[in-house]
């Protein structure tokens, strides 16, 4: 059956809702992991809600060159990091709805021997899968050992997966040549995210934050948090 929408997207780490809506409009999400790792990108990084505030959660890294792929990217092995960030997780949401079920799905992640950031970034993404009721095939870039960059690689990954269409976010405008795409008949939709708004632990509302605090604050619920606002 030809797969019609296909999403490709870096294995962002633990990212917000939007990363999440966008998978409910797709057939197929290519995970982009042969791709340059963005130090100030959000492969590695992303907010959760502390008691003052947004706060980072930032995985600790093995130093490597400016060139590294995703897929080589090793995380460090002192497990401080790990435990701070459980301490910072457990200290912000304990007085949070779900805290009881969603945070021992959380420790589990964290105290698994995961070497590469590829393989801990799959597990989130799959954690977020489970409770957002996401079911959509998933492949990796480097299966397809393409060689172009920017927009033409994107262009090429479309076409090696048999699809019509390219769903991608408002941000891509910025760099994303429209004019190759139509030449060669490939259509483009734009997501056009609009938060919604759940119950949070505390304070004003917070948007755009790591899609663990909709977990900790809405649990099994959270599925019919992220269909409020589907697309526009």
């Amino acid at each position: 059956m030809l797969k019609k929408t296909v999403c490709i997207h870096q294995p962002d780490f633990a990212p917000y809702l939007g990363f999440f809506q966008r998978l409910l409009m797709a057939d197929l999400f290519v995970i982009l992991d042969d791709v340059q790792f963005i130090r100030r990108g959000w492969q590695h990084r992303d907010y959760i809600k502390g008691k003052n505030g947004p706060r980072w959660l930032t995985l600790s890294l093995q130093k490597g060159d400016f060139h590294q792929r995703i897929n080589q990217v090793i995380l460090s092995n002192d497990k401080g990091w790990r435990n701070s960030h459980l301490n910072l997780l457990k200290d912000s949401y304990k007085r949070s709805k779900c805290f009881k079920t969603i945070y021992p799905k959380i420790e589990a992640i964290y105290l698994h021997p995961y070497d590469s950031l590829l393989e801990f970034n799959i597990a989130f993404l799959e954690l977020g899968f489970k409770y957002f009721d996401i079911e959509i095939l998933v492949s990796y870039s480097s299966k397809y050992d393409v060689k172009n960059c920017g927009s033409l690689r994107i262009l090429e990954l479309v076409k090696r997966t048999q699809c019509e269409t390219y769903l991608t976010g408002v941000g891509s405008r910025d760099y994303l040549d429209e004019r190759l795409f139509e030449e060669n008949n490939i259509s483009i939709q734009w997501q056009r995210f609009k938060h919604p708004k759940y119950p949070q632990v505390s304070g004003n509302f917070v948007p755009m934050l790591s899609f663990l605090d909709v977990l900790f604050n809405c649990g099994k619920n959270s599925a019919k948090v992220i269909r409020t606002t589907r697309d526009g």
